[in-house]
């Protein structure tokens, strides 16, 4: 480039610095008070906030509490866990790795990356998967959430973790249908691993958090993670009440789906560096091929999350997402290009939304409570500052953030946490007839143990832990105990889990639970008592096509709200989850 097209160029960047608007005192004020008002009314124990514009940080501070019973109080250098934005860094990360390699491209089968050891659940899948298809949730694989809530072993590794997918049915043809799924994005930095040669976590520090100077964010899954983290809470009878931290460690080895935790002074950074194509706003050469980092923002499945669309006339203003792209989604809100998503880990949840036509970025990350009003409240945050960038007329008040989506619609109270009653053991057959371990390939195994004479103790995964009691000899329900308490017995979540066995000539032979806890996927997996379920093999004993289904077992009930909920959250935490 020639010494006038760079000063042309700076000129350029010059004025529309120069055209900044910073937000006036009064609007400072209104977001502030709309922002506290939030977060009293909707029990946020603690929040982060950040807003850019024309690579200028016009807000980043803290709102509530990092740690209530520490009274410590949130700032701008507080750190939230960030759950699925990090899958934004996992696609920017992989785009500059393709820019330097040469060879491999986003449509390189992964299969001629990783060898003839690789494989999915089928020949197609195994033979023509591609970072692409990955990176945009085409493969057809669901979330099967609940064996990344339970957490895998600590010592499993990626590519152990790889070795199981094939395991892992997918439950519509390939790149037909959006299925999110953090197991696609733990196998591409699996991929991105082995074509660099070094760990993801390295490749995104050196690459990306060293070059933007973002020294506070790092990994909760790293030796100090949890340790640097906000204190997760839930609410119980209307109390906040804190979560154990270690849970935040079931993202491993998946940490390319949700590992990261980040600042609201680091996160002014990152967006800044997307919306000015690839540089920060010192640096003129691009961090990361701008043509490169393009391709991550362009569509790639449609409507990936209509039900979460704000439409008129119902609402005053319009909010319908468009695609998903690669650790993006395409949005457009009241008529202004918006790449956004939101993330979920335990109790944290987090919304960025960037809109790259005015160079205006929000990012707003909460540490709790795990509830519909709580995840809506930080989206209603978003909105609210987004409108003040935008030059618009906010269309939310400090009124309708704490009836939301009232007056619109109409808003369903959520129950309060339940006492848990004392069960008896009902039915004529043996405790012991139930217990002993049960085995899936994919998904490892489950233990049922004898707790006295009126419970038995489910046991799966790193931290999952359920009582669980009977209807009859085959239909259990269970309740989570320990770590996982809140999934079933804190405020909004007093539903149980559906646990059933299945009997041949008389004895107990499998168990069925929901792994895979999309709400339009009912099937249960199978896990196989004395040994290990393979759903390739045993599916077709059934009938089942195992391209396109789940497990097996029929769906024998109608799932409850929990289930509904786990998905959500999985997905990405736009009641989140």
């Amino acid at each position: 480039m020639t010494c006038i097209a760079v000063l042309a160029l700076l000129l350029v960047l010059t004025s529309m610095e120069s055209e900044t608007r910073e937000l006036t005192s009064s609007e400072l004020d209104a977001l502030n008070n709309f922002i506290e008002t939030t977060v009293a009314c909707n029990s946020i124990p603690g929040l982060s906030v950040a807003l850019v514009r024309n690579d200028m940080t016009v807000l980043a501070r803290g709102y509530g509490f990092d740690d209530i019973e520490g009274n410590r109080k949130s700032t701008a250098d507080s750190a939230f866990c960030i759950g699925s934005l990090t899958k934004a860094f996992t696609s920017t990360v992989i785009a500059d790795v393709l820019s330097r390699h040469g060879r491999v491209t986003w449509d390189t089968p992964i299969y001629d990356i990783l060898g003839a050891t690789f494989r999915l659940s089928d020949d197609l899948l195994t033979r023509e998967t591609t970072l692409r298809d990955l990176l945009a949730h085409k493969v057809g694989t669901p979330s099967y959430f609940h064996a990344l809530l339970v957490g895998f072993d600590a010592n499993m590794t990626r590519a152990d973790l790889v070795k199981k997918l094939q395991y892992m049915p997918a439950v519509a043809p390939f790149r037909t249908q959006f299925h999110y799924s953090n197991f696609m994005y733990m196998l591409a930095g699996h991929v991105i691993e082995t074509l660099a040669g070094e760990t993801w976590e390295d490749l995104v520090t050196k690459r990306l958090l060293s070059k933007l100077g973002m020294r506070s964010t790092g990994f909760v899954d790293a030796s100090d993670g949890i340790e640097n983290v906000s204190t997760p809470y839930v609410l119980k009878n209307g109390t906040l009440v804190p979560v154990d931290k270690r849970l935040l460690l079931t993202v491993s080895p998946s940490g390319p789906a949700g590992s990261i935790y980040s600042t609201a002074n680091d996160m002014t950074k990152w967006m800044i560096f997307h919306l000015n194509k690839g540089r920060t706003k010192h640096e003129y050469t691009p961090i990361v091929h701008p043509d490169w980092l393009e391709t991550t923002y362009e569509s790639q499945m449609t409507h990936p999350f209509e039900a979460k669309d704000l439409t008129r006339p119902l609402y005053p203003v319009s909010d319908a997402s468009v695609s998903y792209n690669m650790g993006w989604v395409s949005s457009l809100y009241r008529g202004y290009r918006k790449l956004w998503h939101s993330g979920g880990i335990v109790t944290f949840s987090s919304q960025l939304w960037l809109y790259p036509d005015m160079r205006s970025g929000v990012f707003v990350a909460s540490n709790g409570p795990l509830t519909s009003k709580g995840s809506t409240a930080i989206r209603n945050i978003a909105y609210f500052a987004s409108d003040l960038l935008l030059g618009e007329e906010p269309w939310l008040n400090t009124s309708t953030t704490c009836s939301f989506p009232a007056p619109w619609k109409e808003l369903q109270h959520q129950s309060l946490a339940i006492e848990i009653p004392r069960y008896k053991w009902n039915i004529t057959r043996k405790m012991a007839d139930y217990t002993g371990v049960y085995g899936h390939k994919g998904f490892g195994h489950i233990e049922i143990v004898v707790l006295d004479r009126n419970s038995l103790i489910l046991r799966y995964g790193r931290f999952g832990k359920m009582k669980i009691f009977p209807q009859d000899e085959q239909v259990f329900y269970g309740y989570y105990v320990d770590e996982l308490w809140f999934l079933t017995n804190a405020d909004g979540r007093t539903d149980y889990m559906d646990i059933r066995f299945e009997l041949t000539d008389g004895k107990v032979t499998a168990l069925k639970l929901h792994i895979d806890l999309d709400s339009d996927q009912p099937n249960m997996t199978v896990f196989l008592k004395g040994g290990e379920y393979d759903s390739k093999a045993l599916s077709k004993r059934n009938g089942i096509n195992t391209s396109y289904s789940c497990c097996s077992g029929k769906n024998e009930h109608t799932k409850s709200s929990l289930f509904i909920y786990i998905c959500i959250f999985a997905i990405i935490l736009i009641s989140r989850t």
